[in-house]
């Protein structure tokens, strides 16, 4: 479904890119390569992975579904540091090895393999079911060696007090009438879940913080700095 595009001489571009960027004082520089679904034909800077774990279960009910959304960064005739994003594909699953078994039977199809980390790492809470990943980590390193494991990170204000209100403010933002960053495709559940609006809920938290970080930090992009003098062989195709 997605496939990695690469320039014939990715080294030279972004080394040329680079130049260019420091010339003009420009802190982050486009890559030598990029993504194209293959269904569609829609081009990606990148994709990403937002998770929200399942909610707490209490004496009244068993808590909301966790989430995970996969999100695509629009490659198109705007600058990217402006990239819009896709949403590619949601999971739910009340139940944590499910939901993960679910993330780990499509991740292939969404770039997994392609390049270092791509789907590799889900944006989310590191500090919860701690075991669990491990356990799910510990069959995967098995068999497929390191780069299998599933990985979670916090995205940015994680840990603010307030970091659900950041969340719900930066998904508005990219869904201002005229301004539109984020698009659902034929996804229903966040769309669903932001008119709903209950505090804490998984999927408003998980692709919430994974577009929050996203907008801050255009990483998929790359720094000027970090990449004058070194240019590693892994942009080869």
């Amino acid at each position: 479904m997605i496939e990695r595009i690469t320039h014939p001489h990715p080294e030279e571009l972004l080394q040329a890119r680079i130049d260019q960027a420091i010339l003009t004082g420009k802190p982050m520089v486009e890559r030598p390569f990029h993504y194209r679904h293959t269904g569609t034909g829609q081009l990606y800077y990148d994709l990403y992975a937002g998770l929200g774990w399942p909610s707490e279960i209490s004496d009244k009910d068993t808590g909301m579904p966790g989430y995970i959304g996969i999100v695509g960064v629009i490659k198109d005739y705007r600058r990217p540091e402006d990239a819009r994003f896709q949403l590619l594909a949601e999971l739910e699953s009340k139940d944590v090895p499910d939901l993960i078994r679910r993330f780990l039977a499509i991740r292939g199809e969404y770039g997994f393999g392609l390049y270092p980390g791509l789907m590799q790492t889900l944006i989310g809470d590191a500090e919860r079911f701690i075991t669990t990943m491990a356990l799910i980590n510990e069959r995967l390193i098995a068999v497929g060696g390191e780069k299998a494991a599933v990985l979670v990170t916090p995205p940015d204000d994680f840990y603010d007090m307030f970091s659900f209100d950041i969340y719900v403010r930066s998904l508005r933002t990219c869904l201002m009438e005229g301004a539109i960053r984020l698009f659902f495709g034929d996804n229903e559940v966040l769309k669903t879940r932001l008119r709903e609006f209950r505090k804490g809920d998984p999927a408003v938290m998980g692709l919430g913080g994974l577009i929050h970080s996203l907008m801050l930090r255009c990483t998929w992009m790359d720094q000027t700095r970090e990449n004058a003098f070194v240019v590693e062989g892994e942009y080869a195709a």
